[in-house]
């Protein structure tokens, strides 16, 4: 049959399909336009369906929607009625045969293509990748089972501190909930349990966290901590609501926690010279950006802890405090009481701070008052999530910050993102191939025309991962930032005030000895602390 002619054969059978549905008052469907989720088709067994004709397409809770093409049909009738004893309220819509034909085509062949299981023991994968540490999780679901809430929450905060986790996603589906742990930055799945046991768990983690226990529709947030070898260590809980349950996700935040040094975070060269300078001066703002998870935190308590010399009083407004520092006043927002960081910034300055770190420039008001304190004597630090060091400027003008406060309020921007650093008990090195040779040459020659006076040489080798025992079998172990700065001179002053084009500001920023965090992360490959690889993760390359 020519092609046009069926689809309008198909185009008849639906339209036909939709007036019996009228006549008989039921809802009407068009399955096969409709978007097939195997979780819910395997309601009901592959042979039940085809003997039956009925197709599962949507469920919420205990709420099954199913298709029929005929709701007579004893097969039919039967199948309905054993999902409704199963506990689900069964809504039924009328199909076309054909619709239903070719539902059940699909049906077949996600079968085949994959089974549902429910996975309780630790992932293969993540076994090989930490070996040395996972390995010992692996009997961890089956005693989650056998032991009270409080006491597998306990079993599984030391699985993350043996793993160097820094945070644990608890992750529910329909038939199991995934437990995921994030190390040197990124996420490995370890186990699966089943959704009973994540029930209480659940519970016990806003217990412990101290959240509400009868609310389970809204985002929460909580803390708690524990002991782990005589270390106390703060753990920082959320919750946002899923269809199968309550997600959370729990940081790991050390109290023993050391501010490191610039240095010993990866900050070299140029940027390492502007963050120096930041830290000495007596006024202006200090923006540290980037996406969540890339150390901006981290960087700005370094900053103080530079700052920190009994001389100046430094007061921080955070959310939540990660870390505490002995000779800072920090205060916690509180956004449900009206404890924001635009009015408790407001509040701060009125106990004659010399520094002030706020957690993040999330609206016009905050970003008002922070631009108001770093004209009027005070040091202002801060975070902001834009891509790179110069967008910083066109998105305090997008918040609505006004030109005239920006350009004399700034005084330095540093981006930034983390890259895991090579093992270096396994790593190796080999020979760079031509296209790496490439990449390098065309680098060195952008940051040359750029008139920026650095220059590094295109290496003969390059490190390679493998794995070993010291670090897990990933072949990376810690990791250390890549970054650019920009300090805010009378040039990039008087291109804010003028408005000026992006590309402006980044030629200004070049002149001044700028180098792009791509840059700086090839510099630090070159001197074999990281791979290729990672610096185009991160840099999304």
């Amino acid at each position: 049959m020519p092609e046009q002619l069926v689809k309008i054969n198909r185009e008849f059978q639906e339209k036909s399909t939709l007036k019996r549905a009228k006549e008989i008052s039921m809802p009407y469907i068009d399955i096969a336009k409709t978007p097939l989720n195997p979780d819910f088709l395997r309601l009901i067994s592959f042979e039940d369906a085809k003997k039956s004709r009925v197709i599962p397409f949507l469920k919420i809770s205990k709420k099954v929607h199913v298709a029929v093409d005929d709701s007579e049909n004893p097969e039919t009738k039967a199948v309905i009625e054993k999902l409704k004893a199963d506990g689900f309220e069964v809504s039924v819509s009328l199909a076309s045969s054909t619709g239903i034909d070719e539902a059940i085509n699909f049906f077949d062949t996600t079968e085949k293509y994959k089974k549902i299981q429910i996975v309780e023991s630790v992932e293969e994968k993540s076994i090989k990748t930490y070996e040395k540490e996972i390995s010992a999780l692996s009997d961890l679901p089956a005693k989650l089972e056998q032991v009270p809430a409080e006491e597998a929450i306990n079993l599984l905060n030391i699985g993350a501190m043996k793993t160097n986790a820094s945070d644990v996603h608890y992750e529910p589906f329909e038939n199991q909930t995934d437990v995921r742990f994030r190390i040197d930055g990124v996420l490995h799945k370890v186990f699966s349990i089943k959704s009973d046991v994540y029930e209480k768990l659940a519970e016990q983690i806003k217990y412990q966290g101290g959240m509400r226990l009868n609310v389970k529709t809204v985002p929460q947030d909580g803390r708690y901590t524990f002991v782990f070898n005589n270390r106390k260590i703060a753990v920082r809980t959320s919750t946002i609501p899923t269809p199968y349950g309550e997600s959370f996700v729990c940081r790991y935040l050390p109290s023993d926690q050391k501010s490191l040094t610039f240095e010993e975070l990866g900050f070299q060269g140029e940027a390492l010279k502007k963050l120096m300078d930041a830290s000495k001066i007596s006024q202006g703002m200090v923006l540290v950006t980037g996406p969540t998870g890339s150390g901006k935190s981290t960087t700005l308590y370094s900053i103080i802890n530079l700052m920190n010399n009994g001389k100046n009083k430094i007061i921080t407004l955070e959310d939540p405090v990660e870390y505490y520092i002995i000779g800072a006043t920090q205060s916690q927002i509180d956004e449900r009481h009206g404890y924001t960081f635009a009015s408790g910034l407001r509040s701060i300055l009125r106990h004659d701070p010399d520094i002030v770190m706020i957690g993040e420039i999330r609206d016009l008001e905050t970003a008002e008052t922070s631009s108001q304190a770093a004209l009027t004597g005070h040091v202002l630090l801060s975070t902001l999530h834009t891509n790179s060091a110069i967008e910083t400027i066109p998105r305090l003008i997008n918040i609505g910050l006004p030109p005239f406060m920006i350009a004399p309020a700034l005084n330095t921007i540093i981006a930034q993102r983390l890259v895991r650093k090579v093992c270096t008990k396994c790593s190796t090195f080999e020979a760079i191939t031509e296209s790496e040779k490439t990449e390098f040459t065309n680098t060195m020659q952008i940051i040359k025309d750029s008139g920026v006076n650095v220059s590094f040489l295109v290496p003969e080798k390059m490190p390679k991962v493998h794995g070993c025992e010291a670090c897990s079998s990933t072949g990376y172990n810690g990791r250390i930032v890549i970054a650019e700065a920009i300090t805010i001179n009378n040039e990039i002053k008087d291109l804010i005030l003028n408005k000026a084009s992006l590309e402006a500001l980044v030629s200004a920023a070049r002149k001044e000895g700028m180098i792009t965090m791509y840059e700086d992360g090839l510099m630090k490959v070159a001197q074999g602390l990281t791979t290729l690889e990672e610096v185009h993760r991160v840099t999304n390359l």
